[in-house]
C-alpha cells in the first residue's frame, strides 16, 4: 500500500508539472509569435518615417507637373537633387518617385540613382500598398515583390499638390533580406527570454518537486509508523481473548474501528493538510514562474512599444535599482553598450553627457535624467524628451533623449514610475529644418520691421511736408485777422479757414501718434510737473470750448492732492483734453460737462490719481463700447454724421494711458451721456512749495530772438508774441543768429528766450544751439519750433542744450509756459550743485553671477578706489552680508538675474535681516530690464534705484554718491 501511494503522488506531480511547463512552451511560442508581428509593425514604422519625411521635401505642385520631357530642367533637378540629398543623407540606396497612369498603372517618375535608375515612364510592380498611397494614405508592403532589381519591401508616401490632390508618390525600397533579417534579430532577442524564463521555470519546478518528493516520503514514513501501532494493539486485544473466535473477531473488528477513529481522532486530518500544504507549495511554485513571465511579457511588450519610433538605441531602466539593460545597441559608438550589457543608469548616462553633450545643452541633460525629476514629470506626462546637441568625432548634430513609464504612475497603487523605457533617436533633420523655419520668421521679422520703419518715414516725410504750408496757411491767416482794417464778412472766412486748418492739423497729429505707438517709439517721461498748473491749463482749454458752445463745465478735485508729481504731464493733459475734447462735441447746448479728480491710493513714494469726466451728451449703445477704443472705429459711420472724426482719439487715448501703466473705464447709456475713469499712478516729488506762480513773468522786459529761415512763419512768430507784449528780433538763418548772439553777449546783454527752427539750410537747429551755448553757456533759455514730433532727436537735442520744444504753428501761451518750465527746471539744477561725499576707500558688496561683467565694474569702482567683494549670486551675497558686522558694507550693487537666488530675493532676504544696516544700506540693481513694470518691482524689493545695463561709470558714482550717507550709522 505504502509503494502504490507513492507511485500515484509522483505520477500526479509529474503530471502537474508536465502541464505547467508544456503551458509556458505555450505561452512563449504565443508570445514570440506576438513579439514578431509588433516587431514587423515597428520596421514598418520606421519605414513609413522615412518615406514621410522624403515627400514632404517635395514641391507636389511642381511634381504634378513633371513629364519625361522636362528631365534636365530646373525644375525636375531642384526636386531630384532633394531626394539625392535626402538620399545621401540617410545612406539609402532606391529612392524614387512614381506616378498614378490610372486603371492601377503605376510607371517611373523621378529617380535619383546613380547606377542603373528607373526610366521616367516605366512600368512600375503593382503592390496593393502602392495602390493606397496613390489615394492619399502612406502604406508599407505586407509581402515582398520581385523586380528587375531584386526582391524588396517598399514604403509609399504621397506627395499632395495645394489643391490636397496627390501629384506623386515617394517610394523608398528595403530588400527583403534586411527586412526578414531585421525581424529575425529582434525575434531571437525575445526567443533568448522566452527561452530563459522556460528553463529556470523547469529548474523551479524541479527544485519544488524534489521538496514535495521529501515531504511526501515523510507523511508515508509516519503512515508506515502509525500501521506498525495498530497491528501491535491488535496483538494485545488477540492474546487477552485467547482462542475465543467470536470475541476476538468482534474485539478486532472494534479495535479496527478503534484504531481508525483514534486516527481520526488524534490526526483527524494529518494527510489532507499535507496533501493540501503540497498543493499549495506546488501552486507557489506555478505563480512564481506565472510572475516572472508575465513580467517578463509586460517588460518585452514595452521595450516594443519604446521601438516604435526610429531610435537609436534602447534601454530598459530600473529607476529603485539604478541598473538598466541595452536593448539597442548606439550604433555611432564605438565603446557603447552591447546588447543585452546590463549597466549603472546614472553613472553611464551622466559619462555619455560629459564625453558627447555639447556644453550649452549639458545641464539640461544631467536635470533631464535626474531619476527624482523623471518621477515628478512622468506623474502628469505619458512621454517625456529633451533635444540636445552632441559632438562625435568634431561633428556636431542634434539627438533627442525620450523617456516612458513602464507603467504609468496613475496605474500603480503607489502612484509612483518604477521603470522605464528610453530612447536616443536622431533629430538632427528636424531639428535644422526648425532652424531654417526660425531664421525665415526672423527674416519675415526684419523685412516687417523695415515695412514699418518705411512706413514711418513716409508719414514723418509726409506731415513734414502737409506742416510746411500748413504753418503758412495757420501764420498768414493770424496775420490777416491781426489786420484791424478788414471786414467782418472777411474776419468770418478768415476764422473758418483757421478752424479748418487747425481740425487737419489735429488729424496730422493723431495719424502720427498712432504711427508712433505702433512702432513702439512714442516715449513716456518721468519729469516733476505742476498738478495745479496742469489742472489750470485744462480747465482753460475746456472752458473756453465749453463757453463757445454754451455748456456748463465744472471742475473739482475731491480730498487732498499734492502741487507737484513726476510723470508725463504732456500725455496727461493729452489723454484728458481728448476725452473733454469729445465731450464737449457730443454734447448739445445747454448740456452739463464735470472732471473730478481725487486720490484714490498712495504707498512708497506713489500715487494714484483718478479722473472722472462726464457728460449728459447723446451717449453711446452698450454694444458699440467694446469697439470704442479701436483704430478708426465710429459708431455712426455714415456720409450723414455731423460729428466728424479720424476714429483715432479714443485709440490713443488708450494706449497713451496703458503706457502709463494706467487704465481707462467707460460707462454710457444712449441719449443719456457717457462716463470715463481714467486711473494713472505718478511718482510723488520730494517739492512741497506752492509759490512757483506768485511771481508773473514781465513779459514786457523779455529779451526774444525768432531763428526761422521761412519769412511767414517769422512773422507769424511775430505777431503772436506782440499780444503778449514781447517785442521780437529775428534773424533769418542760424549762421546770422549766433552772430546776433555774440555781439549781444559782448554788450553783456544777453537773449532771455531764443526760438529756433529745426530744419534750415545751413546750419539746421540742433547745430544752431551747440553753437549758442558755446558763447552763453546755460544762461538762455532756447526753445526748438518743429513741425514733427521730436522723440528722435530727443537726445542730440538735449545734448546740444535744447531746454524745451514746441509743435509749429506757434502759440505764443504756450511759449511762455515753456519758457517758464525752462527757467524752473535751470534753478533747480543751480540749488543741485551741493557737496558730494567722497566714495574713496569705500566696501562695496557686488553680485554678479558672469565673471566678465563682474570683473569690468570692479575695474570701473577702482578708479574712484573703492574697495569691492565679489558675490557669483545673490545666495552668496546674503551670506556674505550676513556674515559681516553692520555697516562693514557702505552699498550693494545687485544684478537681477543670477542662478541660485535672483537679485529681487536677494534684496527682500537682506532687508528682512533682523540688523539696523540691513533697512538702511543702499541696494542699486544693475539690470537689462530697462521697463517700468521691472523698476517697479525693484522699488517694492527694497531697492533704491535701478540702473539699466550697460552703466556708464558716471552714472554709478552719481548714484553712489547721491545714496551712501554716514548720518544713518
Amino acid at each position: 500500500m505504502k509503494k502504490k501511494g507513492m507511485t500515484l503522488t509522483i505520477q500526479l506531480i509529474i503530471i502537474v508539472s508536465a502541464i505547467l511547463l508544456i503551458g509556458d512552451m505555450l505561452m512563449g511560442i504565443i508570445l514570440m509569435k506576438q513579439s514578431q508581428n509588433s516587431i514587423k509593425t515597428i520596421i514598418n514604422g520606421r519605414m513609413l518615417d522615412i518615406a514621410n519625411t522624403a515627400a514632404a521635401i517635395l514641391d507636389g505642385d511642381v511634381m504634378d507637373k513633371l513629364t519625361a520631357e522636362d528631365e534636365g530642367t530646373e525644375a525636375y533637378e531642384t526636386e531630384k537633387n532633394k531626394l539625392k540629398a535626402f538620399q545621401d543623407s540617410i545612406d539609402l540606396k532606391y529612392i524614387y518617385c512614381i506616378n498614378d497612369s490610372g486603371n492601377k498603372q503605376f510607371t517611373f517618375s523621378i529617380d535619383p540613382t546613380e547606377e542603373d535608375p528607373g526610366i521616367f515612364g516605366d512600368d512600375i510592380v503593382y503592390t496593393d500598398a502602392l495602390y493606397k498611397a496613390s489615394l492619399g494614405t502612406p502604406s508599407v508592403d505586407e509581402e515582398p515583390y520581385e523586380d528587375s532589381w531584386g526582391r524588396f519591401y517598399s514604403a509609399y508616401s504621397p506627395v499632395f499638390n495645394s489643391k490636397g490632390e496627390v501629384a506623386t508618390i515617394v517610394a523608398v525600397d528595403f530588400s527583403a533580406e534586411w527586412y526578414e533579417e531585421q525581424i529575425s534579430r529582434l525575434a531571437r532577442t525575445i526567443l533568448f527570454f522566452v527561452i530563459s524564463s522556460v528553463i529556470l521555470g523547469a529548474v523551479l519546478v524541479a527544485l519544488a518537486m524534489g521538496g514535495v518528493r521529501k515531504h511526501i516520503h515523510d507523511i508515508s514514513s509516519e503512515i508506515t509508523d502509525l500501521e506498525k501501532d495498530v497491528d501491535d494493539i491488535t496483538r494485545e486485544i488477540a492474546a487477552s481473548v485467547q482462542g475465543d473466535s467470536a470475541l476476538f473477531d468482534q474485539a478486532e473488528s472494534a479495535l479496527a474501528g478503534e484504531k481508525v477513529g483514534e486516527k481520526e481522532k488524534e490526526h483527524p486530518d494529518d494527510i489532507e493538510y499535507d496533501m493540501k500544504e503540497m498543493g499549495e507549495k506546488i501552486h507557489s511554485v506555478h505563480s512564481s514562474i506565472r510572475d516572472y513571465l508575465d513580467h517578463a511579457q509586460r517588460r518585452a511588450n514595452n521595450m516594443i512599444t519604446a521601438l516604435a519610433s526610429d531610435y537609436r538605441s534602447v534601454y530598459y531602466v530600473s529607476l529603485d535599482r539604478d541598473e538598466g539593460i541595452c536593448f539597442r545597441s548606439h550604433s555611432n559608438l564605438e565603446d557603447g553598450l552591447s546588447e543585452g550589457e546590463q549597466f549603472v543608469f546614472t553613472e553611464t548616462f551622466q559619462n555619455y553627457a560629459h564625453e558627447y553633450v555639447a556644453e550649452k545643452y549639458r545641464q539640461g541633460f544631467l536635470d533631464f535624467i535626474d531619476p527624482d525629476v523623471i518621477r515628478k514629470s512622468l506623474e502628469t506626462e505619458p512621454i517625456i524628451a529633451y533635444r540636445y546637441l552632441v559632438v562625435r568625432n568634431g561633428k556636431e548634430s542634434y539627438e533627442m533623449l525620450r523617456v516612458a513609464g513602464v507603467r504609468r504612475a496613475e496605474d500603480r497603487d503607489d502612484h509612483i514610475v518604477h521603470s522605464i523605457g528610453v530612447g536616443f533617436t536622431d533629430v538632427d533633420v528636424e531639428m535644422r529644418k526648425a532652424l531654417d523655419q526660425s531664421q525665415a520668421l526672423s527674416d519675415a521679422l526684419a523685412a516687417a520691421e523695415q515695412a514699418s520703419k518705411a512706413k514711418t518715414a513716409f508719414l514723418s516725410s509726409m506731415s513734414h511736408e502737409i506742416r510746411t504750408p500748413m504753418n503758412a496757411i495757420i501764420g498768414l491767416d493770424r496775420i490777416a485777422l491781426s489786420d484791424p482794417d478788414i471786414s467782418e464778412k472777411t474776419k468770418e472766412c478768415l476764422e473758418q479757414i483757421g478752424t479748418s486748418a487747425n481740425h487737419l492739423l489735429k488729424i496730422i497729429n493723431d495719424i502720427l501718434d498712432m504711427s508712433r505707438i505702433e512702432s513702439g517709439r512714442m516715449v513716456i517721461k518721468h519729469e516733476e510737473f505742476s498738478f495745479k498748473k496742469l489742472l489750470g491749463q485744462i480747465n482753460t482749454i475746456i472752458g473756453s470750448q465749453c463757453s463757445d458752445k454754451d455748456l456748463v463745465y465744472n471742475s473739482e478735485i475731491k480730498g487732498e492732492v499734492d502741487n507737484f508729481y513726476i510723470g508725463d504731464d504732456m500725455k496727461l493733459k493729452q489723454v484728458i483734453i481728448n476725452i473733454l475734447g469729445n465731450a464737449v462735441k457730443f454734447t448739445e447746448r445747454g448740456g452739463t460737462i464735470s472732471l473730478i479728480v481725487e486720490r484714490t491710493a498712495r504707498f512708497d513714494g506713489k500715487a494714484t490719481l483718478r479722473f472722472t469726466m462726464t457728460d449728459n451728451g447723446i451717449g453711446m449703445d452698450e454694444e458699440y463700447i467694446p469697439r470704442l477704443f479701436e483704430a478708426f472705429s465710429q459708431e455712426d459711420s455714415s456720409s450723414t454724421n455731423k460729428y466728424g472724426s479720424t476714429g483715432l482719439g479714443m485709440a490713443i487715448t488708450k494706449n497713451l494711458i496703458e503706457m502709463m501703466n494706467g487704465k481707462i473705464d467707460v460707462k454710457s447709456k444712449k441719449g443719456e451721456g457717457t462716463e470715463f475713469t481714467v486711473s494713472v499712478t505718478l511718482m510723488e516729488s520730494d517739492r512741497k512749495d506752492t509759490t512757483e506762480d506768485e511771481g508773473e513773468l514781465n513779459t514786457h522786459e523779455l529779451s526774444v530772438l525768432i531763428v526761422d529761415s521761412d519769412d511767414i512763419a517769422c512773422e507769424h512768430a511775430r505777431v503772436e508774441l506782440e499780444k503778449l507784449g514781447i517785442e521780437a528780433e529775428v534773424a533769418k538763418s542760424g549762421e546770422e543768429a549766433v552772430e546776433m548772439v555774440r555781439v549781444k553777449n559782448a554788450r553783456r546783454e544777453g537773449y532771455d528766450l531764443l526760438l529756433v527752427d529745426w530744419q534750415m539750410p545751413g546750419m539746421d537747429g540742433i547745430e544752431t544751439t551747440r553753437k549758442i551755448r558755446e558763447i552763453v553757456g546755460d544762461d538762455s533759455a532756447i526753445i526748438i519750433l518743429t513741425g514733427q514730433h521730436w522723440d528722435e532727436m530727443l537726445d542730440g537735442a538735449e545734448n546740444s542744450g535744447v531746454d524745451s520744444f514746441v509743435l509749429k504753428p506757434l502759440n505764443a501761451t504756450l511759449v511762455i509756459e515753456q519758457f517758464k518750465d525752462a527757467l524752473g527746471q535751470k534753478s533747480i539744477k543751480s540749488c543741485a550743485k551741493v557737496e558730494k561725499i567722497s566714495l574713496e576707500g569705500r566696501r562695496i558688496l557686488l553680485a554678479e553671477d558672469i565673471l566678465v561683467n563682474a570683473k569690468i565694474m570692479m575695474k570701473v569702482l577702482t578708479m574712484k578706489s573703492i574697495e569691492v567683494d565679489h558675490a557669483e549670486n545673490g545666495k552668496i551675497a546674503v551670506e556674505m552680508f550676513e556674515s559681516h558686522p553692520e555697516w562693514y558694507y557702505d552699498a550693494i550693487l545687485m544684478d537681477m538675474r543670477m542662478p541660485e537666488m535672483d537679485g529681487l530675493t536677494a534684496a527682500s532676504a537682506i532687508r528682512a535681516l533682523d540688523r539696523t544696516d540691513a533697512k538702511k544700506i543702499p541696494i542699486i540693481a544693475l539690470t537689462a530690464n530697462a521697463f517700468d513694470e521691472d523698476v517697479q518691482r525693484s522699488l517694492q524689493a527694497g531697492l533704491n534705484a535701478h540702473l539699466s545695463k550697460p552703466v556708464e561709470p558716471d552714472v554709478v558714482f552719481d548714484t553712489l554718491e547721491s545714496l551712501i550717507s554716514d548720518e544713518d550709522r
